[in-house]
């Protein structure tokens, strides 16, 4: 009876210990007794968190600003960055942009004419991509825009669209001379030759006499020089340009002018009724002016015909940025394929991704477009550090030039002194 009395007692002292020891269950469970909380679970650490603000210098017309700030105002949203977005005044060359960065008023990102980039960052007031960029540049962007990009063996700007020159022409303007369009040096002797002998088209050129890359461009063709030379010997007149020179000093009243009496619109208007051949702009000049009339020509490089500058603008990271990091996010957003597309489709300007090329449809890009473009393949033009300042000397005395001012003999003597 004893013996069994403390085998009771036993169960009794163990039920006891078992309830009082903590249990895994109670540990998760709230106490309304003792009003406990129950253990949190850990938070994310991946929660975002805000880039802080950047400031962000631009150099647009007024209706390019617009839709800028509209894109800007959507990448802002998503990556959680503040941007201060600023347009220069029109009037700002490169060199009053420069000397606003020497005494310190620099902002986060600057978008850069691409042939000003050597000469910011050989000045040192740009970083180099690889400091803020995570992406890759090399293979993925057109060569002709990130050449302009290169220097001392760095990539300086991230490209955001490309402008390249084009030729707008009038098929029937061609079929009244008795030619096709010229590939080469003596195709476009040849359509001199008969233009002079005709009397349909006062005019067998057009561009805006203050536009040097249009005039270079010009000169490229009538000489059939696809490979440019060297930026140090960019403006040294060889003798086929003194050949094609004198040439266009026999054209000149043959030779219109996008800002001349006539007017840009009314130069247009010629070119649309065959009293102009052909017109050497911009290509995104001539998407705002699309006309059943004409046609857009971009010379392939694997063939004989000149070459024609490639215009376009980039976004270069200030060297005393504070906040690298949201610089790049931002630039990397701006750049991307989505925007790319959308800029193409507001402002015309050509996307820089060679993968927008490569799609299906091409993405609606203009069929005009040869591969030897979107391939890289050619020598790749020139732009080095000192192309913004020659090429204001050289927009001065080739606007003299056309107007008559500067004869033939002082043209090329001031262009060998360069």
């Amino acid at each position: 009876m004893k013996r069994k009395n403390h085998w009771v007692l036993f169960a009794i002292l163990l039920l006891a210990l078992i309830n009082l020891s903590p249990s895994e269950t109670s540990t998760l469970t709230r106490s309304e007794d003792y009003d406990e909380a129950e253990p949190v679970a850990p938070q994310n650490q991946e929660t975002e968190q805000d880039l802080g603000t950047i400031s962000v210098a631009v150099q647009l017309p007024e209706d390019e600003f617009l839709r800028l700030q509209q894109i800007n105002e959507k990448v802002m949203d998503e990556y959680r960055v503040q941007v201060e977005l600023t347009n220069l005044p029109p009037e700002d060359n490169e060199a009053s942009i420069r000397q606003k960065l020497a005494l310190g008023d620099s902002p986060d990102i600057l978008l850069l004419n691409n042939a000003w980039i050597r000469r910011f960052a050989s000045a040192g007031y740009l970083l180099p991509t690889e400091s803020y960029y995570s992406g890759s540049l090399s293979g993925e962007v057109l060569s002709a825009s990130l050449n302009q990009s290169e220097w001392n063996g760095y990539i300086w700007a991230v490209p955001m669209d490309a402008d390249p020159y084009v030729l707008i022409y009038n098929p029937e303007s061609l079929k009244k001379l008795g030619t096709e369009l010229p590939a080469s040096k003596n195709a476009w002797q040849d359509l001199i030759a008969a233009f002079k002998k005709q009397q349909s088209s006062p005019y067998i050129f057009a561009l805006d006499y203050r536009d040097p890359y249009a005039f270079m461009s010009l000169l490229w063709q009538l000489t059939g020089q696809a490979k440019p030379a060297e930026a140090t010997s960019l403006f040294k007149p060889t003798e086929d340009v003194k050949a094609a020179v004198e040439q266009l000093d026999e054209l000149r009243p043959n030779i219109a002018d996008f800002l001349g009496a006539e007017g840009e619109e009314g130069i247009w208007n010629k070119l649309y009724n065959g009293e102009a051949v052909f017109a050497l702009v911009k290509w995104s000049d001539a998407a705002s002016h699309p006309h059943a009339n004409i046609r857009v020509v971009y010379p392939d490089r694997e063939s004989q015909a000149g070459a024609m500058w490639i215009g376009g603008r980039s976004y270069a990271v200030s060297a005393r940025s504070d906040n690298t990091e949201a610089a790049g996010v931002w630039t990397s957003a701006m750049t991307s394929q989505l925007q790319q597309r959308t800029w193409y489709d507001e402002t015309g300007y050509l996307p820089v991704l060679k993968t927008m090329y490569y799609q299906a449809a091409r993405n609606g890009l203009p069929s005009w477009i040869p591969a030897s473009l979107v391939n890289g393949k050619g020598t790749p033009l020139p732009a080095g550090a000192g192309i913004p300042s020659s090429m204001e000397k050289y927009a001065q005395l080739s606007s003299a030039f056309l107007n008559g001012e500067l004869g033939v003999k002082p043209y090329l003597e001031r262009l060998n002194e360069m």
